[in-house]
Order: C-alpha cells, then structure tokens, then sequence
C-alpha cells in the first residue's frame, strides 16, 4: 500500500499499447495458447452443466452453435492476425483506465528463482481476473527501481507451496488445479529457462505427504478483502 498507482498505471499502458509492437507474438507463443483454448473447449465438454451454462451464453448471441465456430475459429488463429487484431485495437482510442476497488492484490516476497534476491508473487482477485478455474498471478522483480513483471500466470489457486530445492536452481511451485469440469487435483509448476509451466499444462502430483517447502498466501482472503488485512501492490 502506498506505493504510487500513477507508475503501475503507466506501466500497465505500455506493455499493453507497445509489447505487440516490440515484440511481436510468435508461432510457439500462439500454439502454446491455441493448445490451452482447445483443452479449455474440451473440459467444457466433458462438464454437462458448465457446458449448459456456456451453451446459453452462445444462445443469447443468436445460436447455440457458435460454440463450435468459435472454438473451430479460435484452432485456426495465426500469430500474423494476433499482431495485426493488437496493432487494430490496442490504440489508444480504445484505451479507458479505470481503478477498481472490486479486484485487490495480495503478494509475498520469495526467492522463487534462487539467486540470492527476492521477487514478488502476487495474485490478483477480483471478477475480471478470477474464474472458477483461480485467479491470475504475477511473478515480478524490481528492475532499475521499476517493478517488471517476469511471467504472468492463471487458473492459480491459493495456497502456492514453494518446494524446497536442495540442488539449487528456480523452485517448483505446487498448486491446486480446477475447474473446467475436471477433477480437482495438485499439479506442479516447474521452470525452465526462467518460464514456469503454465498451469493448464502442469504435471499433476499424486499427494503432498513428501512434498517439502513452505506454503505462501495461505491467508482467508475472503476475510482480508472484508478487513483490508492484507499486503497489496496497488494498481497492478
């Protein structure tokens, strides 16, 4: 708390203006994200009555079919139409900045990539970032006095167990995993070449009578989000 939302907000404004631009989206980035979408659809499926509720939503658009075009649609998008729908709409004219006291930000300090300093995770909570799947989270570091956002994640749900890595190295992350229609269960998140495994694609782990670690934002967030009792980076 405290810290000047003014930088985050402008921050937050030129990933999102410029990073299409700088760097733009790549067929392994694309097919990674084409692959979540699909076994997104695929859950769905398997789900009656997730299925129904998205079935309805299509309904109300005009047809119940445009489940499977948008689905089929979304299998065939090409990074060439991803870095020409951002250059499209990622403009300032179809920019609002808006803060919303609705979504809130709770964050710990952990070395999560074991160089001697530790970076910020943070899990974002609120209608637009939260699903029944979890909540998006942001794995960040201060770099020149500015906070830079290393990799962002979703589907996280709370606690995250940061293991314990007796050989050194970036620690693996266990998390619960659902939604989606799928059964609930622990995966594990680990990293390589400074990218974790996304959540969707995460090993799953059988149980966590051997896991060592510690457990992080293990708080009653229901509870913090009536109270205020929790640590925040606020704008972010």
């Amino acid at each position: 708390k405290g810290d000047n939302i003014e930088v985050v907000k402008n921050k937050m404004i030129d990933v999102i203006e410029r990073t299409f631009a700088k760097k733009p989206a790549t067929d392994e980035e694309v097919k990674t994200s084409l692959a979540e979408a699909a076994i997104d659809y695929e859950r769905t499926l398997s789900d009656p009555e997730q299925f129904a509720v998205d079935l309805s939503d299509y309904i109300a658009l005009g047809d119940w079919r445009l489940f499977f075009a948008d689905r089929d649609s979304t299998a065939k998008v090409t990074p060439a139409a991803v870095n020409e729908a951002a250059a499209t709409y990622f403009v300032r004219d179809n920019r609002v900045v808006e803060l919303m006291s609705a979504s809130y930000n709770e964050y710990t300090t952990v070395d999560l990539d074991s160089d001697g300093t530790n970076e910020i995770f943070a899990v974002v909570v609120g209608s637009y970032t939260s699903g029944s799947g979890g909540s998006s989270a942001l794995w960040c570091e201060e770099q020149d006095g500015a906070l830079a956002v290393k990799q962002a994640f979703t589907q996280v749900n709370l606690p995250v167990i940061v293991v314990d890595n007796e050989e050194g190295g970036p620690k693996d992350l266990i998390l619960e995993r659902s939604g989606g229609g799928a059964e609930t269960e622990y995966v594990k998140l680990s990293c390589t070449d400074g990218v974790y495994t996304n959540v969707s694609d995460a090993e799953a782990v059988s149980g966590l009578e051997s896991v060592q670690g510690v457990a992080v934002l293990c708080n009653d967030l229901a509870d913090d989000m009536q109270t205020g009792n929790y640590l925040t980076l606020e704008g972010v």
